[in-house]
């Protein structure tokens, strides 16, 4: 969708919009139309913005609420992203018009290969589609994943409405932040029959009003499907054989974290990485452990620190090194060994709370449920 905009007011006024259902995919017989919309509030264009749409194409537009017809409540709709999904909202509130969707999934919250600042051209470019299928690329990206096996399910969903419900409260800030570090086993050649194990959990409870840990956890983890470590493992964690050995079990440990959790208010899990919960996600699965949802989403530092810290210009995440250097922490040195790790987080968390007033909320969040 593309908007006219002035000032504090937008209007869509070109519309894609594409129904399919899973069986039409492969023979690509689908419905897929572009509509031109008639602005009611800025009937006119705010040149040079838009390229494609002409002044005479938007005063021969359709009327909006024309679309509607297309949509029903058993249609499940997806949204390139929030913004996309807010001006659609938007101009139901201009054209004073109930809004027809209530509830969306943000296709760049769930897409597999998550990225900081996702486009919709990084996602064309994961997938392997020509870049010049612009027109409807969308379209495209959600096609491709369900072909791919990829599954649309519906705790995806949030409300088309803004705060959104549910988030209203979280967006008021948490009130404490578990920093969160897992080790797992690991091979020097990867093998595909392999499943990754935890072996160590280390969590510190900090606590934003106090700006202080008020609670440590530390417990090793004793592997059943890959009980020997590798020699590679224990120079990649630090983490001896012995350890392990008198590990507890993975559910014992979950237990005990569950536990610290019912003791809390409002709270978010900080990671440095995409990949702990995720696995943590799938050895639950293969051992058959229930998780509770505060192990469905997280933050993770890399994807939310400052850019106007950062000393080098690139897209990659920043590494732990990085983020250290930027905010004058180096004293805290990046190894493996003891809580190591999980101090320079701390260190990390407490200094872009202190001193860049940083404010930890849902908008940062990131979801365990993807391919």
């Amino acid at each position: 969708m593309e908007c006219n905009q002035s000032k504090d007011k937008q209007e869509i006024v070109k519309l894609k919009i594409t129904k399919f259902s899973t069986t039409e995919i492969e023979e690509n017989n689908y419905f897929k139309k572009e509509f031109i919309i008639k602005p009611l509030t800025i009937p006119q264009l705010q040149s040079p913005q838009f390229q494609s749409i002409t002044q005479e194409q938007v005063n021969d537009g359709v009327p909006f609420e024309a679309t509607f017809q297309l949509l029903n409540e058993m249609d499940l709709i997806i949204f390139e992203n929030r913004a996309k999904a807010q001006m659609y909202l938007n101009s139901c509130i201009q054209h004073n018009l109930q809004c027809p969707i209530k509830k969306y999934i943000e296709l760049k919250n769930v897409f597999p290969f998550q990225k900081p600042q996702l486009s919709m051209n990084d996602m064309l470019r994961w997938l392997k589609i020509p870049n010049q299928s612009q027109q409807f690329a969308l379209t495209l990206v959600v096609i491709e994943l369900l072909k791919r096996s990829y599954t649309f399910q519906t705790q995806m969903l949030q409300q088309l409405q803004f705060p959104i419900p549910e988030e209203e409260s979280r967006l008021q800030g948490f009130q404490n932040l578990i920093i969160l570090d897992l080790q797992y086993t690991c091979v020097e050649n990867y093998r595909q029959n392999f499943h990754q194990e935890i072996i160590e959990i280390s969590a510190q409870v900090y606590d934003i009003r106090q700006r202080k840990i008020i609670q440590s956890f530390q417990k090793y983890i004793k592997p059943i499907e890959n009980p020997i470590l590798s020699e590679y493992c224990t120079k990649q964690t630090g983490i001896q054989q012995f350890q392990i050995n008198n590990g507890i079990s993975l559910q014992q440990a979950i237990n005990q974290l569950s536990q610290i959790f019912k003791e809390l208010g409002r709270f978010c899990i900080i990671t440095l990485s995409d990949f702990d919960l995720i696995i943590l996600k799938k050895e639950a699965e293969r051992k058959q452990i229930k998780l509770v949802k505060n192990f469905t989403y997280y933050i993770n530092l890399k994807k939310i620190f400052p850019k106007s810290l950062r000393i080098r210009d690139s897209l990659k995440d920043p590494s732990m090194t990085e983020m250290l250097e930027c905010c004058g922490l180096l004293q805290y040195q990046n190894n493996l060994s003891d809580n190591t790790k999980v101090i320079n987080l701390v260190s990390l968390v407490d200094y872009l709370i202190t001193n860049e007033k940083l404010r930890f909320d849902e908008k940062m969040i990131q979801y365990t449920y993807k391919i």
